[in-house]
C-alpha cells in the first residue's frame, strides 16, 4: 500500500470519529481538527485537490464571502480584533478537507456516527432532565449538555429530520422501528430544551422534507400537518419548558407593541431590528466593517434610543445572522453570504436521503438565522462544515469515473 493511501485510510476513519465527537467537546473539535488536517495534508494530491475546490460553486462563494470580510477590515476601528473576528472562519477549512478526501463508502458511516453522537448527547439530556445525574451546572428545566440551547436545538432539528427521512425511504421494517423510536426519543428531547428557534424551525423543515420525499404534494402537505399537530400537542402538554416558553414569547411581543419594553428576548431582538437599519443607512453597500457595528450599535442606544439602554448589558452581536452581515459588511457581504446557501440549494445529488439532508440542513439554518449569530459560534460553524463537507463529498463521489 502507497504512502498516501495509508494516510487515506487513517484520514478516513479519523472523520467518521470526528462526524461522532462533533455534538459531545468543543476540546475535541479543535484537537481533531488539527490531527484531519495534518492526515489531509500528508495524503498528498494537492494539483487534483485543488482542481476540485476551484471548480465547486459552493467553496467559491464561500472564499469570496470570506474575502469580503477581510477587506472589510481596512475600515474597521479596531483592525486587530476585527482580524481575530473573521480569522474563526478557520472551522470552514474541514469543509475541503471532507469535499477532496472522505470516500464514497464512508460518507454513510460518517452520517451515521453523528447521528450517534447525537444518541448520546440525548441520552446525557434525558439523564439531566430526569435528575437521573447532574453535569455542570445544566439545569433540567433546559437540558441543553454541551451547547447553548439554541445551536442544541437547531443540532436536534436537523438530526430528527435525517431521521424521519430515513424512516419516509426505508424498506427494511426493522430499521424503520429502530429509526420511528430514535425520531421518537429526539423529537422529545427537541421540545424539553428552552431553543424555541430549533423548535420552529424544525416544522418549517417538516413541511420541507415531506415536500421533497413526497411527489403527492396534497399528501405531503396533509402528513406535515398531522405530524406538526401530534408532536406540538404533546409537547404542550408534556413540557413544562415548551408550553413556558411559548407564553414568554407571546408575552414578549405584547409588551413590545404596547409597552415599547425592548428588555425581554424577543424585545430585545425587535429593538436590534431598529437599530440594525440606523446603522445599515449609514454605510448600506460595504457596511461599517466587523465589530465596528456593535460600537454603532451602543452610540445609538445612548444617544438616540435611551429606552433601549438594557440591551447594551445582553448583546454582544445583533442576534441576528443576517442583520450581523448587512451592518459589517453591507449590501455586498449579504450577497455574497446568501449565494453561499443558494449553491448549496441547488448542488446536483442523485442520492435521495442527501438530497433531502441538503433541503433540510437549509431550511433549518436559514430560518435560526433570523434569531441568532449562528456563523460565529463553534458548534454551529462545525455542523455547517461538516453537512456542506459532506454534501459536498457525495456530489464528488456521484460525478467520479
Amino acid at each position: 500500500m502507497m504512502k498516501h493511501e495509508i494516510y487515506s485510510k487513517y484520514l478516513n476513519n479519523l472523520i467518521i470519529f470526528y462526524a461522532f465527537i462533533i455534538p459531545l467537546s468543543r476540546a475535541a473539535i479543535v484537537l481533531f481538527f488539527g490531527l484531519l488536517l495534518i492526515l489531509w495534508l500528508l495524503e498528498g494530491g494537492f494539483r487534483k485537490k485543488y482542481a476540485l475546490v476551484a471548480q465547486s460553486k459552493v467553496l467559491i462563494a464561500l472564499g469570496v464571502f470570506i474575502l469580503t470580510n477581510y477587506i472589510s477590515i481596512l475600515w474597521s476601528e479596531d483592525q486587530w480584533n476585527a482580524f481575530i473576528y473573521v480569522g474563526k472562519y478557520w472551522y470552514f477549512i474541514i469543509i475541503v478537507v471532507l469535499f477532496t478526501s472522505l470516500k464514497s463508502e464512508n460518507i454513510p458511516k460518517a452520517l451515521s456516527a453523528f447521528i450517534f453522537g447525537m444518541f448520546i448527547s440525548e441520552m446525557i439530556s434525558y439523564g439531566i432532565f430526569f435528575e437521573l445525574f447532574t453535569y455542570r451546572n445544566i439545569s433540567p428545566s433546559n437540558p441543553s449538555p454541551f451547547m447553548h440551547h439554541i445551536e442544541y436545538s437547531i443540532f436536534l432539528a436537523f438530526t430528527t429530520l435525517v431521521l424521519l427521512g430515513r424512516i419516509f425511504n426505508e424498506g427494511d421494517l426493522k430499521y424503520k422501528l429502530l429509526y420511528t423510536f430514535f425520531f421518537i426519543t429526539m423529537s422529545g428531547n427537541l421540545f424539553l430544551t428552552a431553543g424555541r428557534t430549533g423548535q420552529f424551525a424544525f416544522v418549517l423543515g417538516l413541511f420541507v422534507l415531506a415536500l421533497v420525499s413526497f411527489k403527492n404534494k396534497i399528501k405531503a402537505f396533509s402528513i406535515s400537518v398531522v405530524l406538526t399537530f401530534i408532536i406540538v400537542s404533546i409537547a404542550l402538554n408534556l413540557s413544562h419548558t415548551f408550553n413556558e416558553r411559548v407564553s414568554i414569547g407571546k408575552e414578549n411581543i405584547v409588551n413590545v407593541i404596547k409597552n415599547k419594553d425592548y428588555c425581554t428576548s424577543w424585545g430585545g431582538r425587535v429593538g436590534a431590528w431598529i437599530l440594525s437599519k440606523d446603522i445599515i443607512l449609514q454605510s448600506p453597500i460595504v457596511g461599517v466593517g466587523p465589530l465596528d457595528n456593535m460600537a454603532e450599535f451602543n452610540t445609538l442606544i445612548d444617544n438616540k434610543y435611551p429606552e433601549m439602554k438594557c440591551m447594551q448589558q445582553t448583546f454582544m452581536h445583533i442576534h441576528n445572522q443576517y442583520l450581523q452581515i448587512f451592518t459589517q459588511l453591507g449590501m455586498i457581504g449579504l450577497i455574497s453570504f446568501l449565494s453561499i446557501f443558494y449553491f448549496i440549494w441547488v448542488l446536483p445529488l442523485k442520492r435521495g436521503e442527501y438530497r433531502n439532508i441538503k433541503y433540510i440542513y437549509v431550511s433549518i439554518i436559514l430560518f435560526a438565522f433570523m434569531s441568532e449569530v449562528l456563523m460565529h459560534r463553534q458548534f454551529s460553524m462545525t455542523l455547517f462544515a461538516f453537512v456542506v463537507g459532506l454534501l459536498l463529498a457525495r456530489h464528488r463521489t456521484e460525478n467520479e469515473v
